[in-house]
């Protein structure tokens, strides 16, 4: 008998023309060829469907993985194409040497025993680096979380049960804080000790906008890009990795606006409290602030 991850990658369904309308949540999994971080994650959509199709991906693994990331797309005969944003990151939430993969989805539509589906494959590029690859995979989304569980039901004699990865301080890679950072120096501006893992972050101009535009790197992984720095505060919501002692937050200056060096505000809201941060950073030193999560809190 077929395993659900041989079915997903084989079965092959002959699709009826397309003349649905599929905004709404979709439920689900997504595979995974052989040498990707796993076989199998619960994968969900939730689209809104137009003229084109907008709206936003869900990737989970138990608690591990947690990804959202916003998309778009349209409808060319039966297959719909769906395309995601590196761009519209929402949440990303991964093991310290994993990085989430920004996707290609094309998908038809098809419709068994009241049941409907969409059945596809994806593939993506690094969401950091984007001319490095992911290994690709298919999907499998069912209207309803009840006919998902029927396609489950009907394949339980096989379904793949997916380890989650437990990641425990002797598999934990420490941050190499030392090094320099895309050919520059990081250079520390102060050390904060936080008590929640989930913090904001908001960056401003606290001069004249003179057009300054940074990027966030947190653990040198990109948290948001060509940030322009304004009076109107960029906010960031991120989560800190608990194995880890401590974490650096960077500031890299994509360009010194009309006035140099890049200048801004930063604010860390950890809970109740708001820590201040002055920011200069140019071609030569990147601004680091770096965090120290209280032992026992989560």
């Amino acid at each position: 008998m077929k395993t659900l991850l041989s079915y997903l990658l084989f079965a092959y369904f002959m699709p009826a023309a397309f003349s649905q309308n599929i905004s709404g949540k979709w439920y689900g999994k997504i595979t995974q060829q052989p040498g990707g971080y796993s076989q199998l994650y619960d994968f969900e959509l939730d689209l809104n469907q137009r003229k084109n199709i907008w709206g936003n991906s869900y990737a989970h693994l138990g608690d591990s993985v947690e990804i959202e990331i916003g998309l778009s797309g349209y409808i060319a005969k039966d297959t719909i194409h769906l395309s995601e944003s590196r761009d519209w990151v929402r949440y990303d939430k991964v093991p310290w040497n994993w990085i989430a993969c920004i996707k290609n989805i094309n998908v038809v539509y098809r419709k068994e025993n009241n049941n409907e589906y969409l059945e596809g494959r994806w593939t993506g590029v690094s969401k950091e680096l984007p001319y490095e690859k992911c290994i690709p995979g298919r999907i499998i989304l069912s209207r309803t979380i009840a006919g998902l569980n029927n396609f489950l039901l009907q394949y339980r004699d096989s379904v793949i049960m997916v380890e989650v990865p437990v990641v425990t301080p002797t598999e934990t890679l420490v941050p190499d804080f030392k090094s320099t950072f895309m050919e520059t120096e990081p250079k520390k501006v102060t050390e904060i000790e936080v008590f929640s893992r989930d913090l904001k972050l908001q960056l401003s101009d606290y001069l004249r906008v003179d057009n300054d535009t940074v990027s966030v790197y947190l653990n040198r992984k990109l948290l948001a890009k060509d940030i322009r720095v304004s009076k109107r505060a960029t906010i960031i919501n991120f989560s800190l990795d608990p194995t880890l002692q401590r974490h650096e937050i960077l500031l890299f200056a994509e360009n010194l606006g009309q006035i140099p060096p890049n200048t801004s505000e930063l604010l860390i809201v950890d809970g109740k409290f708001t820590h201040r941060v002055m920011i200069v950073s140019d071609k030569q030193k990147t601004a680091a602030v770096y965090l120290k999560l209280k032992s026992g809190n989560k």
